[in-house]
């Protein structure tokens, strides 16, 4: 078996970075989502607006396409407006 290229070696460096902000991007919606389900739209506009910031952070480190952030705050917004109250 073949060293490993130096492009694999870098691609894998990079994904060992790139995951903890790819999971607490993930953790971020998840505790949206269930604030939003126990009615607590306080804590949900909190969160919304935290995970806005992390996905346009990471768009702009390119850890996500520019257009996946976009639409998972443009669907957080819609999550939020559905509840009735906007803040």
């Amino acid at each position: 078996m073949p060293a490993p290229s130096k492009r694999d070696k870098q691609s894998a460096r990079t994904h060992e970075l790139n995951k903890p902000v790819r999971t607490r991007l993930r953790n971020i919606s998840k505790n949206f989502y269930k604030a939003i389900e126990s009615g607590d739209t306080e804590r949900a506009t909190q969160l919304r607006d935290d995970a806005q910031k992390a996905y346009d952070k990471a768009a702009s480190k390119g850890i996500i396409h520019p257009n996946k952030a976009s639409r998972k705050t443009s669907r957080l917004d819609k999550a939020l407006a559905g509840t009735g109250s906007e803040a």
